[in-house]
């Protein structure tokens, strides 16, 4: 069934809580720009709904999602563009992530399955992180010849601090969700296919408070905790630019994806 956000992305809502889902039924569930505009303009809708106090993103029943995705030619196709145009793309990420971290409601990520690459850094804009025991972070960025953007680097040095950070990215480990809980990138772990009702009873307590105040706190404490992040994220799109289209990007790319 198309929504008004296309096929992908569909957004139901309960009383004072949002249920945004993505889900795309193919390539993993990969980012795709299609599905980045999509969830770019729920942002902007719910933005503005003073009616919605409460928001869970998720994607998949059986993962979040993939990551960027590598085969989207509205993405990868782009190089003949001027790079004005390259530019505005290249900075799509960065800008969705920071749409969701600026909303007013508590948003909480529910996350089935892995996690990986920007849709990641996307989960580390929400407020909370749910992660079904079957659920891992996973950030191959560095190994396929990228910068890791949309301004994931300065949310997961605040959570988890710079030597975390840098293991997480640079060896590409895989985070499971116990390890992920210890390290504190994320906040509550479910049994599988229940990450969304645990992030629903999240939200449901959350939701108790009074809505100006949930939002005047959400507001103070983002306004100490992130108001650095900018300094270290503003470069983000134009070094993903210079990644992509290096010799060195592209054969890692190939590699990646097992081409000679």
């Amino acid at each position: 069934m198309k929504s008004k956000y296309g096929k992908a992305v569909t957004v139901t809502t309960s009383g004072q809580h949002a249920l945004v889902r993505f889900d795309r039924g193919v390539n993993r569930n990969a980012l795709d720009q299609d599905t980045i505009l999509a969830l770019t303009s729920v942002a902007h809708d719910l933005a503005d709904a003073l009616d919605i106090q409460t928001v869970v993103l998720t994607g998949a029943n059986d993962i979040f999602s993939a990551g960027i995705d590598l085969k989207d030619p509205k993405k990868w196709k782009e190089t003949e563009t001027a790079l004005l145009e390259r530019r505005n793309v290249a900075q799509r990420g960065a800008r969705l992530c920071r749409l969701w971290e600026e909303l007013p409601q508590i948003t909480i990520a529910a996350i089935e399955g892995p996690a990986v690459g920007g849709s990641a850094a996307l989960a580390l804009a929400c407020d909370w992180r749910v992660m079904a025991t079957n659920g891992f972070i996973y950030l191959p960025e560095a190994k396929v010849g990228l910068n890791m953007g949309w301004g994931a680097i300065p949310r997961m040095t605040s959570l988890i601090g710079a030597a975390r950070t840098k293991r997480a990215i640079l060896l590409a480990e895989r985070l499971p969700a116990a390890m992920a809980l210890e390290w504190g990138l994320i906040d509550a772990i479910s049994e599988p296919l229940c990450a969304v009702e645990t992030a629903q009873e999240l939200a449901a307590r959350s939701g108790e408070t009074p809505a100006a105040i949930l939002r005047m706190t959400k507001e103070s404490v983002n306004a100490s905790a992130i108001v650095l992040h900018r300094l270290g994220t503003y470069m983000g799109a134009d070094q993903a630019l210079v990644c992509r289209d290096s010799t060195e990007g592209a054969s890692a790319r190939a590699k990646f994806m097992g081409k000679p």
